[in-house]
């Protein structure tokens, strides 16, 4: 690390620290809170790596045991990796990019994942409550909602509305329609430096509504699930909440542990 980018990684960790200070939050917490707030405004990219310990102690002004403490809690949330004789680095996601695309559907249990197109359908810009505004955390500027429509192996439809805070990503409704049909995950790292780095997915069964089944050109009222994905990226932020509506069908959707949160077992679901 030259002198020059020391120097203003120091910088924008003194002004973080300086603007994160309350007095009744310890001092490794607010060091904690300021890396990343540095790391949420850009001043710092996935892989760059964290000024040495002794060199933030002085820029900072807290005791070399309080630098270690907040790092060791950061490198816990896994929002950084400490490597012995190398140095501090800000994490990358343990997984390819497409290795969080959990959406996969097979046609029996133990084959490759079958072909999935992506049709663009509509973005548009909501406020108010939902179910995304409980994920997501309140936004006074609105939440962004992308819907897509999922084509498995030519021939089974589902339905994905994704959904982000619009302050915390304002240029997302700018983007061009067709960075709108890949995977966002990667929209996301590229566009934003804001890596997906785990997925918490939870499934219910149910009558699928109205306005699905006539997406889907689907009976109304038929059954189906609802898979829903929150997206977390460094230090847990959780960045994306995603709803994908899948009918009753006969392939199996697998539902896979993925990044960097404790894994638990691998299910498979089939949507009957």
């Amino acid at each position: 690390m030259s002198g020059e980018v020391l120097e203003r990684n120091l910088e924008h960790l003194r002004a973080e620290f300086a603007h994160a200070e309350t007095p009744d939050l310890p001092k490794h917490v607010r060091l904690r809170n300021a890396v990343l707030s540095a790391i949420r405004k850009g001043h710092f990219r996935p892989g760059d790596q964290l000024p040495p310990e002794q060199e933030l102690s002085r820029a900072v002004g807290v005791s070399l045991g309080t630098v270690q403490r907040a790092l060791t809690r950061l490198a816990a949330d896994r929002a950084l990796t400490r490597e012995h004789g190398r140095g501090t680095f800000i994490a990358r996601s343990e997984l390819p990019v497409e290795e969080l695309w959990q959406f996969r559907f097979v046609e029996r249990l133990g084959e490759a994942p079958l072909p999935v197109s992506v049709e663009f359908v509509d973005r548009r810009l909501l406020r108010g409550p939902g179910p995304w505004a409980d994920a997501l955390g309140p936004d006074e500027k609105g939440y962004w909602e992308l819907t897509r429509k999922l084509t498995v192996n030519g021939d089974f439809r589902c339905l994905s509305r994704l959904y982000a805070r619009l302050g915390r990503f304002p240029k997302i409704m700018k983007l061009p329609q067709s960075k709108m049909t890949g995977n966002l995950k990667r929209v996301l790292a590229d566009e934003f430096d804001v890596p997906t780095l785990s997925l918490d997915q939870f499934i219910l069964p149910c009558v699928l509504d109205d306005d699905v089944c006539a997406s889907l050109q689907i009976d109304r009222g038929s059954s189906g699930m609802v898979v829903n994905a929150i997206g977390r990226s460094i230090g847990q932020e959780i960045i994306t909440f995603q709803s994908l509506f899948v009918p009753a069908g006969g392939y199996f959707l697998e539902i896979s542990p993925s990044g960097n949160r404790a894994p638990g077992g691998r299910h498979e679901r089939r949507s009957n």
